[in-house]
Order: C-alpha cells, then structure tokens, then sequence
C-alpha cells in the first residue's frame, strides 16, 4: 500500500502545481474581505490619505467622517488592524466641508502634521495645518492661511530643503508659493507666471526631463492644455505645451507606462459629453501625440464609462502593480451607459494586441472576470493599498450606501503569490 500511497500523493500534487500554474497563467488572482478584521464595526468614512503619523513604521489611514472631522486610524498589531486613534472634530473647523487631507513635516521637526483644506458656501478653499506633537496633534495651536485658494493646492518642495511647500492660486488671482519651515508663513510670488489653472487641476511635482535633479513643474490650464515648466537651479523655464485631446478629460496620472525607464502622461477622457464613449490615452515623453491605451470598455451586450460630472470624485486612474508583473496596473470606477449601475474595475496592462498601441507596445484591458470586486455595488472609489505591508497591493473600495451620509468602507486582500518576495526593514 505505500508505494501506490506515494504515487497516489504525488498525481495529486502534480495536478495541483498544474492547476496553479494555469491559473497564474490566465492571471485569475483571488480577492478576500477582510473589512472586518481590518476596521471592525468603524468601516466608513471616506479614506483621504496614507501616513506614518505616530512613527512606528506602520501606515496609518486618514479618514473624513461627515464631511466635516478627520480620524485617524493608526495601524495595530491586533484585530481591527486599523483603530480610530486622533480626531479632529468638526467644531474646530467651523464645521466647513473637508475636501482633502495631507499628511506632511510642513514645519520640519521630524513630527508628521495634517494639512486639511475646506470649501465653505462660496467654493473658496480655505487651508489649516494642525501641528504634529509626540504622534499627536496640537487642536489648539492650528495655523490657519490668511487667504483662500481657488482649488485645493499643490504640496510640493519648491526650493529644495525637504520640507513640503504649499503652491496654489490664491483670490483674488495670484499664484504662489507658501513655505511653513520653522511654524512661520512666508508667501511669495515666485513662481511669477499670469496661468489660469483648470479646477480641479491635476497639477504635478515631478522630474519630467530625467535630469535627477530638481523636479519640475506639470500645470493644466483652464484652455485645456497642458504646460511643462523645468526646474534648472530653482528658475522655472517654460517647455512644452500640449493640448487636450478631448472636451471632456480627467485626471492625469504619471507612471512608467511600458518599461522604459521614462514616466508617460496617462489620461483619461471622454469622447462626448455624457461619457457614453470613455478611453484612456498615454503621451510618451517629448511627444505631443495621444496614443489610446484603452477605447474598447463593451463586456458582451453592456458599455461601460467613465462617470464624469462629480466634482468631489473627478475621473482618475488609481496606479499600482497588481500581480507583481513589473508593469503598472490601475482601478477605475466604471458605470453602466445605459443605466445606474456603477463598480470598481480593475485594468491590467498587457502587452498590446490591436493596432492603435503599436507604438507603445502596451495597453489596459478590463478585468471583466473579477467578481469579488464587481460585487460591491455603487462603488465612488477603489486605491491600492498594501494592507499588510507585505509588498503585495491590496484593494481599498468606498461605495455608497442608503441609510448613510457617509461612504461604506470595503477592504479586499490580494491573495496572488509569486515567486519573488517583499522583504520590510524596519
């Protein structure tokens, strides 16, 4: 009996290692919820921003509750893995409507701050900037901008010391850049450029022309076009300018698209104004030509697009590699063109197979087959977020609910396995 035992165990080893490998071929990759065990009973809100605020090497969730209060949740060796911690309540802001957090060392003390924007009745953006103190915050010694913006603004480091840097247009209009270092406001106009910023905007600190110094400056304009300005020496110089190539455009995303080494425009657009024909295009580096990355969004009898309209959630891709392929993936919010259903989908990039991508050699494809993620109805938005910092991208969704104002919390584990491993130093 032991050695048919043996051969017996060993056909079904075989079968399962084939099974795998043919899974891992066609890319099925099971997703689990885990919402439970990750915020227990306190899963909504809407997740604005990542951080490590109190030090310990774990990323911390900011979530807005009511539009009008911050809670963070500080990650916890424990179940619920993420635990509502530090608060900062509506009464201290006015109850005015939070339209963005970002995290950040604004006044360079090595304490991690939150910078909160809101929009009172008028649409003007006021911005606060709670002080980080021992992973806690100082509710009573916030600073408060004595201007409005017109958008929320850029965080970026204008000048180059490390410490983020706040970069906006103010009203009445004037562009401008406000350093914090020290607890101190200075503002200053030295970016001295007459642009008109498109609201919202998808402006960018990054180095466009790989030069490895300093970033450079990616604006879009109110006309629609989009304007390179490079970083030589702190000095601003214009380069490029290209326009949109459609009416209605969301917003744009950099990411190294095909391999190359070099960071590519992706954007996603819409052909008509009702968004009943959606696609995604790629502009490759020092190239004025819109090459369509993804245009087929049909899955048997049904046409999906992008929702366009909201202006709390604009139309943008979320960039992550999903299945550890080298190559970036993205999730989008889709809905249904003739009729009300609307869900995450996920978008692999593969190699290209239809002749618009030539050029790129890659493209988008929708996974179609993701029931675990198609299952969360009336999904607004859907990040990668590696939960449990093992180097593979998990999935956060925030979907509608009936009975809440605020958004519903959905946490999706990425069981893929691979055959190369994350290794966290702490």
């Amino acid at each position: 009996a032991g050695p048919i035992l043996d051969i017996t165990t060993f056909l079904l080893f075989a079968l399962q290692t084939f099974l795998l490998l043919l899974l891992e071929q066609q890319g099925v990759f099971a997703l689990q919820d885990v919402t439970a065990e990750l915020f227990g009973n306190n899963k909504y809100g809407t997740v604005a921003a990542f951080g490590d605020f109190n030090s310990d090497k774990q990323t911390d969730i900011f979530v807005i509750r009511e539009q009008s209060e911050l809670v963070i949740f500080l990650a916890d060796s424990k179940s619920p893995y993420f635990k509502p911690k530090v608060n900062i309540t509506k009464d201290m802001l006015k109850r005015e409507k939070i339209t963005s957090v970002v995290p950040g060392d604004y006044d360079g003390d090595s304490q991690m701050d939150v910078l909160l924007t809101t929009q009172n009745i008028s649409l003007k953006t006021s911005v606060f900037i709670f002080w980080g103190n021992n992973h806690t915050i100082e509710t009573s010694k916030r600073h408060t901008m004595n201007f409005t913006f017109t958008d929320q603004p850029l965080v970026m480091d204008f000048n180059g010391d490390m410490i983020p840097d706040v970069f906006g247009v103010t009203t009445p209009t004037q562009t401008v850049v406000c350093y914090l270092t020290k607890r101190i406001q200075e503002c200053r106009n030295d970016f001295n450029k007459s642009i008109i910023m498109r609201t919202p905007h998808s402006n960018a600190f990054i180095d466009l022309n790989k030069d490895f110094t300093a970033a450079d400056l990616f604006l879009t304009t109110e006309g629609g076009n989009f304007e390179t300005w490079l970083n030589k020496d702190g000095a601003f110089t214009k380069g490029e300018v290209v326009s949109s190539p459609a009416e209605t455009i969301g917003q744009s995303s950099f990411v190294d698209f095909d391999g190359d080494g070099y960071q590519d425009h992706l954007l996603p657009a819409c052909l008509d104004v009702a968004c009943q024909q959606s696609i995604i295009y790629i502009a490759k580096r020092s190239s004025k030509e819109w090459v369509p990355v993804l245009s087929d969004f049909k899955h048997r009898d049904t046409v999906w697009g992008f929702v366009s309209g909201d202006p709390t959630h604009p139309v943008v891709l979320h960039l992550g590699d999903y299945n550890l392929d080298g190559f970036p993936d993205a999730l989008v919010i889709l809905r249904n063109t003739s009729g009300s259903d609307q869900r995450a989908f996920l978008l692999e990039n593969i190699p290209c197979n239809v002749p618009n991508c030539s050029s790129v050699g890659r493209m988008f494809h929708i996974r179609w087959d993701q029931t675990d993620l198609g299952a969360i109805q009336k999904a607004v938005m859907a990040t990668f977020f590696d939960i449990y910092e093992d180097g593979i991208l998990d999935m956060l969704i925030l979907s509608k609910a009936e009975d809440k104002d605020d958004l519903m919390i959905h946490a999706l584990k990425n069981n893929f396995e691979a055959d190369a491993y994350f290794v966290k130093v702490m």
